[in-house]
């Protein structure tokens, strides 16, 4: 029999369409082993269509448009991988995200993208994720089917790389067991529907590392198909952000990345612009929370860098933790002659010096923000439970008279930083400043933001981790190092890089957060003393 005539004939018709729904349904061309395993026999496809390739020549000739999940097949050729890779090296700004196969994507949230990416000459990059649990689609959704899919892996320059390592969607920690590769390679960015981020400590010669995951672009459909993937699905529905990572690449070796992430109307707001399908409109930050401050160990580019993004934003508040470093009294080196003569000989242990200058440091700011909130940090209590508590300034001679009038303050129940800024250095603008006292909640759309993360619960140490399981949502200094654990974020230092007490490998960075009033946030980080693509 000839193959024209079958091809038309009902079974053919009904093999044909069979084969489309598989398709769509994994999102490619199914193979002989897929059909067979839908019930048609190989003998019956010889006896329709000669064999399986003419087949599937016949669809894809004559029913591409039928083909509305089917990824393009010359997607995976090497020119067309070569292609892409050459287009995406004539960009320097990326908004990176992940589609989880079998879900439908967030059509106003992919629109508020597409109008960002026209506005600011942006690429599109999807990475894929699946999850496991769902059988029934692991195909994308049409609408994305045409954009730049990230199917191998692909630098952007020397240090940062995204990856292309299969991550399941409902995976609780995505970046578990990769610090290493982070810490070797570079930094990564992956595909998952949560954003996380991980700092890889490197040697003091080089720049920390980071691995991120992006947020999706689908909406969060898992399906529980199982008992066991009840819970999983459960937990996954509730880590799903709708939201991606920007990437901009300043040289061959510096990058700023910032993270997005989408409100119920499909809008995202970067850099105080909030994005919608068609427009874009200021939205300036709530607040701005700096990475712990540490007055007189300041890094300049940092600060000055912090200043710029302030401006930039048009943020309202700013909110400082460890302003007070207490170089002049600190506990630690006590007993450390050879550092104590070092700092005498620079004029450093002056705890008045150190005072005068955390008050210009606060009149900076006061003149810029409508407020300034300070986080009661483990740092100042250099002053307040080891200086002033255990007397310490008895048996110090060039700082005791200042010690005797901030213990009396200290026994009237007064804080002694606060007494010092307000009637000793009389700082400018004190009705401006908000001092927060230990475990005083401060909050933005539900964003616990006083806290400065030294503290763990019940008395004991700080984490991420504790911050999560305290607070959900939440945005904390102390560690000196930038991190996201779901929906508690970590901003890092403003201080030097390298201090007396941080020898070996480092995570620091200079980071600060910007936290918006519709809950969303984003980590700037100062390099060399940039934040972003000018």
């Amino acid at each position: 029999m000839g193959k024209t005539s079958k091809s038309v004939s009902p079974q053919a018709i009904k093999i044909i369409n069979l084969y489309i729904k598989l398709a769509n349904r994994l999102g490619f061309h199914p193979t002989r082993s897929d059909l067979i395993n839908q019930g048609v026999s190989l003998d019956t496809i010889r006896w329709y269509f000669g064999n399986f390739s003419t087949l599937k020549e016949i669809v894809t000739k004559n029913y591409s448009k039928s083909l509305t999940s089917v990824i393009d097949p010359d997607f995976f050729k090497s020119e067309k991988l070569a292609a892409i890779k050459k287009d995406i090296q004539t960009h320097k700004r990326f908004v990176i995200t992940t589609a989880v196969t079998g879900c439908s994507v967030d059509k106003e949230f992919y629109k508020s993208i597409k109008n960002y990416c026209n506005k600011n000459k942006a690429k599109l990059l999807i990475l894929l994720s699946s999850d496991p649990g769902s059988k029934i689609n692991v195909a994308i959704d049409p609408v994305i089917k045409n954009e730049h899919i990230v199917f191998s892996d692909v630098s952007l320059n020397s240090n940062f790389f995204i990856s292309t390592i299969k991550l399941t969607a409902k995976q609780i920690d995505p970046v578990t067991s990769l610090a290493r590769i982070g810490q070797r390679s570079g930094s990564f960015v992956y595909a998952s529907p949560k954003q996380r981020l991980l700092t890889a400590p490197t040697s003091n010669e080089k720049m920390p590392h980071v691995l991120m995951t992006t947020g999706a672009i689908t909406k969060p459909e898992y399906l529980p198909r199982k008992y066991m993937n009840a819970r999983t699905s459960y937990i996954a529905h509730h880590d799903h952000v709708v939201g991606a990572v920007i990437v901009e690449i300043e040289n061959d070796d510096i990058y700023h990345y910032r993270q997005i992430q989408s409100n119920s109307k499909g809008e995202f707001v970067d850099l105080g612009i909030c994005y919608s399908e068609k427009t874009a409109t200021k939205m300036n930050p709530e607040a701005f929370v700096l990475g712990d401050s540490h007055v007189t160990e300041t890094d300049e580019s940092a600060e000055k860098a912090w200043e710029e993004v302030f401006d930039y934003t048009g943020c309202k508040d700013v909110i400082l933790h460890d302003m007070f470093s207490g170089v002049s009294i600190n506990h630690h080196e006590e007993h450390n002659k050879i550092n104590r003569a070092r700092l005498a000989m620079e004029n450093k242990l002056s705890l008045m010096d150190e005072l005068k200058a955390v008050g210009r440091f606060i009149d900076k700011w006061t003149d810029k923000a409508r407020k300034v909130i300070i986080v009661d940090s483990n740092h100042h209590d250099f002053l307040s439970k080891h200086y002033l508590q255990k007397g310490k300034y008895i048996e110090d001679p060039q700082n005791h008279y200042l010690g005797c009038l901030l213990a009396a303050a200290m026994l009237e129940g007064k804080n002694p930083l606060q007494y010092a800024m307000e009637k000793i250095v009389k700082i400018k603008n004190p009705q401006k400043v908000l001092w927060l006292k230990r475990d005083q909640d401060y909050k933005i759309a539900g964003i616990e933001l006083g806290c400065h993360g030294d503290k763990g619960s019940n008395g004991s140490r700080g984490s991420l981790r504790a911050m999560e399981n305290a607070y959900g949502n939440s945005v904390s200094g102390h560690a000196h190092t930038p991190m996201i654990l779901r929906g508690a974020w970590q901003v890092g230092t403003s201080s030097h890089l390298k201090l007396d007490y941080n020898q070996g490998p480092s995570s620091w960075l200079h980071t600060s957060c910007l936290v918006y009033k519709n809950g969303s946030r984003q980590l700037i980080n100062s390099i060399r003393g940039h934040w972003k693509v000018k």
